[in-house]
């Protein structure tokens, strides 16, 4: 047995002691814990670990096959994430034991704080004295056993899984509530609590999902949305859309749904121009040999940073909000044109990691598909907070797009209609956002990026606080943003543009004395090389694309994502539909694409006088309005709008 003093090491080089053990098949033995973070954090082979002492939080997190063992009482998070293996706890636990968890055995001998098991998938929690309030908040899956008191709201918005109380219970979450109990469930439960050693002699309650709320009750009639600027233009104030939409919401006695984003005009990228004008510049295609387009993201900690062959991304969108297909032809794009592909929310799958050269993944507040073996081959890690098409809210994904192959990946039960937690479990506030941070670290040995999409909302607050938490960039994502699911207000009425985002974002670091110090990659409506180089002038470092990829590779707009009926197999998990997307033409067509973007930002680079894209600056920009002027700050020239126009048609 190999023994780690942490009186006299950091937890980092314990945990590569511990995994360096692990893989030699040698059990482990830490002494002096004192309560420190993420002892063991990212250990997968079956091995045993012996805390003598307290842990802190986030003990045995991203970890699979090992058994833990604590002598005495652990912080929050207890091994969260947990693919297999087990963990004991002789003492208690804090918040959230168990979260995420998708396989292990968790035995807390006595009592665990609040929402235990949170969005956990499978395996088992077992606590062996009281509950805090809402245990099993959001669980999707798996089996709580609770052998003292449950605590308030037990069960709260529960979706899956079954949880067991011996003591009383004090009161019943959302959609919950009692069922019978089976003799086989009782005989399996006693195997567990002698297989650790744990008396009880009480009967057991059996709660589960009442199944009142796994779904939307009525589904809105199947017609096309109508964007704003084909009815709200010269016409009356009750036009057709908002006529439409008060119709719609008397059918269905909700909020509507739909996918994209926000359809109203609203202040962007073709409101500034360059100062010089650059609309008769010669189409030379020699010109990407004179310009260095080359661009790192990510090394603002010593991580290995993506290298990009130009400042432009895949933003992020998930496989199952996207289909299988559009997601390969997706990762085949960014790999031949030397940039970046994201997993979005929905875990990743092997197809995608051999198809793109650098893959971004994605970890949601219900860590949907999370494993510490993929945060182990990725290329950098994102942690979502929310995104420009619905700040401060979860992602949707309704029923006819989950099938059996995405609800295995995303450890969710099929045929729900999934709205994801809004936040974090672990994280509450700034400081523990940098605790969770270095979990990550921790899990992957600081060798890959990690990075924080933020909806753009409260960007100067959000941008401070993801610059002081050591983030090694920032994806924002500004108003103009799509999304494959959310409330149509929202989509129209919450966040603020992304020209707005990324002046924000600028501003906000110059306010604490730190200007260019965090790379932004800025989002949201993003549609040519000539709004990637104006982004990169306001402060960007670079740009990721969406939606308009997703044209580029066959999306007809149709603005119905969320109905899972998209006829050319981008937006559905239907085979009938998927079968007609033709996965290498489709990704050379992106691909193609992408190139247009690289054209065009060496010419416009050139055409300012520069070698480098990096060297674009606001001296180059001014307004062509008063609104993006007084966003901006820019000099505010509306005679420049006609030279403007003319560029933007020449790059089309």
């Amino acid at each position: 047995m190999a023994t780690f003093d942490l009186a006299n090491i950091s937890v980092r080089e314990a945990n590569e002691l511990i995994r360096t053990a692990g893989a030699a098949g040698e059990d482990v033995e830490i002494l002096n814990p004192d309560a420190k973070h993420h002892i063991g954090v990212g250990l997968t082979q079956d091995i045993n670990v012996r805390i003598r002492g307290s842990a802190g939080y986030f003990c045995a997190g991203l970890t699979d096959n090992a058994h833990f063992e604590v002598d005495n009482n652990v912080g929050w998070g207890l091994a969260d994430n947990m693919l297999g293996g087990s963990v004991v706890v002789r003492g208690n636990a804090s918040a959230i034991a168990g979260e995420a968890n998708r396989g292990a055995e968790i035995i807390v001998h006595g009592n665990v704080g609040s929402r235990a098991g949170q969005v956990m998938k499978s395996g088992t929690l077992l606590c062996g004295g009281n509950a805090n309030f809402m245990a099993g908040y959001i669980m999707y899956g798996g089996r709580i056993i609770i052998l003292g008191d449950s605590g308030e709201q037990v069960g709260q918005n529960m979706t899956g899984g079954e949880i067991f109380v011996g003591g009383s219970i004090t009161s019943l979450g959302t959609d919950a509530e009692l069922t019978d109990l089976a003799e086989a469930e009782l005989d399996e439960i006693r195997e567990l609590l002698d297989r650790y050693s744990v008396s009880f002699n009480g009967k057991f309650q059996k709660i589960t999902n009442a199944g009142k709320q796994l779904r939307y009750s009525r589904e809105e009639p199947r017609i096309r949305s109508i964007p704003f600027f084909e009815a709200s233009g010269d016409v009356d104030y009750w036009n057709t859309k908002v006529q439409e939409d008060i119709h719609v919401k008397a059918q269905i006695g909700r909020y509507r749904i739909r996918g994209y984003g926000t359809s109203r005009p609203l202040p962007h990228f073709s409101d500034i121009a360059f100062r010089k004008n650059i609309s008769e510049m010669p189409a030379d295609q020699n010109v990407l040999d004179r310009v260095n387009l080359q661009t790192e993201i990510g090394g603002r900690t010593g991580a290995k940073p993506l290298t990009l062959s130009m400042p432009v991304m895949i933003a992020p969108m998930s496989y199952g909000a996207l289909s299988k297909s559009a997601k390969l032809a997706l990762a085949t794009a960014s790999r031949l044109s030397g940039i970046s592909e994201n997993t979005g929310e929905g875990g990743m799958m092997d197809e995608q990691r051999a198809a793109a050269d650098q893959l971004i993944y994605q970890c949601l507040s219900g860590r949907l598909g999370w494993s510490i073996h993929d945060m182990q081959r990725a290329d950098a890690l994102e942690i979502y907070i929310s995104q420009g098409a619905k700040p401060g809210l979860g992602g949707q994904l309704m029923a006819n797009k989950i099938t059996e192959e995405i609800a295995r990946i995303r450890g969710i039960p099929a045929g729900i209609d999934l709205r994801s937690p809004s936040r974090h479990p672990d994280v509450l506030g700034a400081d523990d956002l940098v605790i969770k941070i270095e979990e990550f670290r921790e899990a992957t040995g600081y060798r890959v990026p990690v990075s924080v999409k933020l909806g753009a909302g409260r960007v100067r607050d959000d941008i401070k606080i993801a610059c002081k938490d050591g983030f090694d960039y920032v994806s924002l994502d500004g108003l103009q943003g799509s999304t494959g699911a959310a409330g149509n207000e929202v989509l129209e009425f919450v966040g603020i543009p992304t020209l707005a985002a990324i002046q924000e974002a600028v501003d906000a670091l110059e306010e604490i004395g730190l200007p260019g110090e965090l790379p932004i990659v800025l989002m949201g409506g993003i549609k040519t090389g000539v709004d990637a180089v104006k982004a990169l002038a306001l402060g960007a470092s670079a740009v990721a694309v969406g939606t308009s990829a997703l044209i580029a590779g066959g999306c007809i707009s149709c603005l119905q994502c969320h109905v899972g009926q998209c006829v050319v197999g981008i937006a559905t998990q239907n085979p009938e539909h998927e079968k007609r997307y033709d996965i290498p033409a489709e990704a050379l067509n992106i691909h193609h694409y992408l190139e247009s973007f690289r054209w065009q930002i060496a010419a416009i680079t050139e055409g300012l006088g520069y070698d480098d894209v990096h060297k674009v600056s606001r001296e180059d920009l001014v307004a062509l309005t008063p609104e993006a002027a007084r966003i901006t700050g820019l000099s505010y020239v509306p005679a420049d709008r006609n030279a403007n126009r003319n560029l933007q048609s020449e790059v089309s």
